[in-house]
């Protein structure tokens, strides 16, 4: 049997195995860590009855089309039906972008396949099953990023069809992923606008080629991404980013690229999500920044020497130049990151995800060969693997975590539904969000997101107005976090001085524990409310 025959079912087969690791690994994150403030934002539009307007930023003929300034209502929209048909729960708002992640993986071993042969490319897929960046910040969907992999990709792989088969019905495909993509979320652009550079840098010849023989098949998506890119732009994305750009005037150049390179590489190397969810360093060490930064240099130097050598100093091959695009992708969305001073978390650094990975096996590649780009690929697969193992065994129902991520929140929300207060109000910020996605019908109607009230001294009049609304004459049960986990540690004070100021006598009526110990929660009842004796 010839070495192509061989390599059809073997990288079928590393396909199936790299899908089905990522699955399995995935599907362990489903319970454990809790659901995080963020991860839950899209929960409210999506039941269909948003609640005191919490992340309902914009609305079209009623209906929800912006849940904050620079997040669409895109998510809430595919969930709905998800909500309607089995409830809200860990499972019911994880599973869904575990299956989706799945598919992205599908997209992935498409865009690889135009650069390099069927088992390198499924190596390539094995590489981000295992890496634990992509199966934590996909399947607790913080940011949220496991939209934004999927369009971005699905974007590319069209662009990638378009110009090897000169089909302009890929260009549909593109727009509609990028149309979505913004939709999703505002920072699309970054991909949106370095695709159409790219694509005019390297990939010209074929996209006139593509016109001339279809003007209309060319233009008509060419222009409606456009339109779409151009009224995103121009009325959403121009005026938040002048806004934030203003606010962050302060943050020097030399500061702004320190902070993004440590960004960058904590983010890779999966060192920032897990201090995220657990306020712990992460032991296990990754090589893929030293890759990187290698498989840059070297792809880097390879391509402008071939550059030079070429008419109008671009590579004459389509291959290479598909290569090159890859590593062009990655320095213009960084670019785009550094620039946005108020893009700062792991989240945004997962728009650069996984351009990285295809540079360092491209230069693996060039410089070796098959056999090298394998290598590689494996280098990589068992130092994800070996991170992974680290994220496993720290991921854990037993184990302690940032109170934001706690999988107390399940007890704190089933104690609230039993209990049926007439109000709930979170004092410190984050709680709200998840009582109201977690919550029955009557406690997602009582919750109220009160901490703006406390975070600051508000004036007699306001602070009467508010008791008057909101707790006279009810049953009222305020959630804060444990005290070493305050996320806005003003508020406890100002709650209480708050209280004072009305005459009322807040009483912890109970507490909710790590398996260590550790309060995560902790409960008052308001006086004259239906708790008269502590209950721990």
């Amino acid at each position: 049997m010839s070495g192509a025959a061989l390599e059809r079912p073997a990288a079928a087969t590393l396909l199936c195995i790299a899908i089905a690791l990522f699955i399995v690994s995935a599907s362990r994150l489903v319970a454990v860590p809790g659901l995080q403030y963020d991860e839950v934002l899209f929960v409210n539009a999506a039941l269909g009855e948003p609640a005191q307007g919490l992340f309902v930023a914009k609305r079209l003929l009623g209906v929800p089309v912006m849940l904050m300034g620079y997040v669409g209502a895109l998510k809430a929209y595919l969930y709905f039906p998800v909500f309607q048909a089995f409830g809200v729960s860990p499972a019911t708002i994880r599973w869904p972008v575990i299956l989706l992640s799945a598919l992205t993986l599908w997209l992935a071993y498409g865009v690889a396949r135009c650069s390099f042969g069927r088992v390198v490319s499924a190596m390539f897929v094995l590489v981000i099953a295992a890496d634990p960046v992509f199966v934590s910040l996909t399947t607790l969907d913080v940011g949220p990023v496991a939209l934004m992999l999927f369009l971005k990709l699905a974007a590319l792989l069209c662009a990638l069809r378009a110009v090897t088969t000169g089909r302009p019905g890929y260009l549909w495909g593109v727009t509609i992923a990028c149309a979505l993509g913004i939709f999703d979320k505002l920072n699309f652009i970054w991909f949106v606008l370095a695709l159409a550079l790219t694509a005019g840098l390297l990939f010209r010849a074929e996209l006139v080629a593509i016109l001339r023989r279809n003007r209309a098949g060319f233009l008509l998506p060419v222009f409606a991404l456009g339109i779409v890119a151009a009224v995103a732009t121009f009325g959403l994305i121009l005026p938040q980013l002048i806004a934030s750009q203003a606010q962050q005037s302060g943050v020097g150049a030399v500061d702004r690229l320190r902070y993004v390179l440590g960004l960058y590489a904590r983010t890779m190397e999966g060192r920032e999500f897990y201090h995220l969810v657990t306020k712990s360093v992460l032991n296990a060490h990754s090589p893929v920044n030293v890759l990187t930064a290698l498989g840059t240099l070297g792809l880097g130097t390879l391509t402008l020497a071939r550059a030079g050598r070429s008419v109008g100093l671009r590579p004459g091959v389509l291959s290479d130049r598909i290569v090159a695009g890859h590593l062009l992708l990655f320095v213009l969305i960084g670019l785009q990151l550094l620039i946005t001073k108020k893009a700062w978390g792991p989240h945004h650094v997962m728009m650069l995800y996984p351009f990285h990975l295809l540079v360092v096996l491209a230069a693996a590649a060039r410089m070796a060969g098959s056999v090298g780009a394998v290598v590689t690929a494996g280098v990589l697969t068992v130092s994800g693997l070996h991170v992974g193992s680290a994220y496993a065994r720290r991921f854990q129902p037993t184990e302690e975590f940032e109170a934001q991520w706690s999988p107390v929140i399940g007890d704190l929300v089933d104690w609230l539904d039993e209990r049926a207060p007439d109000r709930i109000a979170s004092v410190d910020w984050g709680t709200h969000n998840q009582i109201v996605a977690l919550g029955s019908p009557h406690t997602r109607a009582a919750a109220r997101d009160l901490w703006p009230y406390f975070r600051v001294p508000r004036e007699s009049e306001a602070q009467r107005l508010l008791f008057e609304r909101e707790f006279q004459g009810r049953d009222v049960l305020a959630v804060l976090f444990g005290p070493q986990w305050d996320i806005m540690p003003q508020v406890r004070s100002g709650f209480n001085a708050w209280a004072a100021s009305v005459g009322l006598r807040p009483r912890r009526v109970r507490e909710f524990r790590s398996p260590n110990g550790t309060v995560i929660y902790e409960v008052y009842a308001i006086a004259d409310s239906l708790f008269p004796r502590a209950d721990r």
